[in-house]
């Protein structure tokens, strides 16, 4: 018993004796903006994320070495309409030790990451949102390529995203994510299907009802790791069961539909049951309410309640889209006429341009009517069809310039054009 005190006694001075650790307070980075776009700093180091036209990217530099390449892979986008908001979206909130240890985000890093990401397309990062992790590389890739935007604006449409979150995923998860590496993929994304480049990173070809069922996944869901996603792949085409994909696929979207008020809005469950994925019905909700005017749009939200299949979904859509592009006019242009560039300013001029230049801008016609975009030709040698962007701050940038039939013109007119729409 003497012994047991004692040892007690002992122990007892060790923790007195004991210095608490001397732990430093942090160091904390300041935000300004640069002509590359904003820094979070701390003293001569810096992450940069630059300004789109910079190019877009984010690059970490430290004092006497050169720049390294920085990928996000975390949520710097919210998702409302997904029920997700991103949190931590600077690097110095995910990753401290990035520019010395005791570095730690600011305390005005939601504002200056807020104020940045207002400096982006908001086209661009409406299109990237839905895509969680992946959502910075989708915004890099969109400038590598830049046609890119389009045939994922085609795909939102058609409310099949999942092979391509799926494929961004896959392509992180490999770890090969260097410049070069994005660029290989921009460049397939553009010139090929999602299915083809999906087969690529997965090394087999998926077969058909695998690929429709991926298809009504949602985006940005990190399927990629998850059980019923690895029995499907790993099952012979003879004896492929996929209840166990449609059961996660159906877990995910009521996850969705728990942190939004979609079910309030309309009968999504008897939709998405007769087989419309959450992205296609997001979709038309969207386009079906944007450009209303007040009255209209809460004639539009009555209406969409009564909605239980399909083809009134699709009439529905019709009739409201229809009725906002006889209401509403173009914009004005958000930058001068010159003796080469003449504003695309009514509807009949945007389809007139449709026709003549054979690159499918008419469907862009809600985009433009929402001042998202506007479109320009551009009479010079070769002539062009400019597509301009405007930012969430208000300022416009030049999204792409497009020949006859949608393809790119060459480098030299696209320098002139530059100097047209960007002057100084």
């Amino acid at each position: 018993m003497a012994m047991m005190e004692n040892l007690a006694g002992q122990q007892k001075q060790l923790a007195l004796d004991e210095k608490p650790e001397r732990t430093l307070p942090p160091t904390y980075a300041s935000y300004d903006w640069i002509s590359e776009g904003l820094a979070e700093r701390s003293g001569e180091n810096a992450i940069i994320y630059a300004y789109w036209d910079q190019p877009f990217g984010c690059k970490v530099q430290r004092q006497n070495r050169e720049p390294e390449d920085f990928l996000p892979d975390w949520p710097v986008l919210d998702a409302p309409d997904y029920g997700r908001k991103a949190e931590l979206k600077s690097v110095l909130s995910h990753h401290p030790k990035t520019l010395g240890t005791g570095i730690a985000a600011g305390p005005g890093v939601d504002k200056a990451f807020q104020d940045y990401i207002a400096t982006l397309p908001l086209s661009l990062t409406r299109l990237a949102a839905p895509f969680g992790a992946q959502q910075w590389l989708l915004l890099d890739l969109f400038r590598r390529a830049p046609g890119l935007w389009r045939k994922v604006h085609q795909q939102t449409g058609l409310g099949r995203l999942g092979t391509l979150s799926l494929t961004l995923e896959l392509f992180c998860a490999a770890g090969r994510t260097r410049p070069q590496q994005r660029q290989q993929l921009a460049t397939a994304l553009n010139e090929t299907t999602r299915e083809v480049v999906l087969t690529r990173y997965l090394g087999q070809t998926p077969e058909p009802s695998l690929l429709a069922l991926l298809e009504q996944v949602p985006p940005g869901s990190g399927i990629l790791e998850h059980r019923a996603l690895k029995a499907a792949l790993n099952q012979k085409s003879e004896t492929q069961d996929l209840k166990d994909l449609v059961r996660m696929k159906d877990e995910m979207t009521d996850r969705i539909l728990k942190q939004t008020d979609w079910p309030e809005t309309l009968q999504i469950r008897v939709l998405l049951d007769l087989g419309l994925s959450f992205a296609r019905i997001l979709h038309i909700v969207q386009s079906g309410l944007r450009n209303l005017t007040e009255a209209e749009r809460a004639g539009a939200l009555k209406a969409l309640k009564l909605i239980a299949s399909p083809q009134k979904m699709q009439w529905w859509l019709a009739h409201w889209t229809m009725l906002a592009g006889r209401s509403r006019e173009v914009p004005p242009p958000p930058i001068p006429a010159t003796s080469l560039l003449s504003p695309l300013q009514t509807l009949s001029a945007i389809e007139e341009e449709n026709r003549r230049m054979r690159n499918g801008i008419a469907r862009y016609v809600p985009d433009v009517l929402a001042g998202d975009l506007y479109f320009y030709h551009w009479d010079g040698h070769p002539a062009a069809t400019l597509c301009l962007a405007v930012s969430g701050n208000g300022d416009w940038t030049l999204l792409e310039a497009l020949g006859e039939d949608g393809v790119p013109i060459p480098e030299e007119a696209l320098a002139e054009i530059m100097s047209a729409v960007q002057p100084g």
